[in-house]
């Protein structure tokens, strides 16, 4: 795993609202506020866990816009 993956995943176990992303058996697994998913591809679980965010705090994300 590059060293740009672990910055990024340890950046995003720091979030106010941790996003923890695992890579095992050939799948990035990502898990926050108690959803969970998994993909084959780095950025798209991270895409996914951040949708499964924002549909959680659909107002706090639209305040932000």
């Amino acid at each position: 795993m590059a060293s740009t993956e672990q910055a990024l995943m340890a950046m995003l176990r720091q979030l106010p609202i941790p996003i923890t992303i695992t890579w095992q058996n050939g799948l990035y697994h990502w898990q926050c506020a108690g959803g969970s998913g998994s993909s084959y591809d780095l950025v798209e679980a991270v895409e996914q866990s951040l949708r499964y965010l924002m549909a959680l705090y659909p107002a706090r994300a639209s305040q932000a816009l």
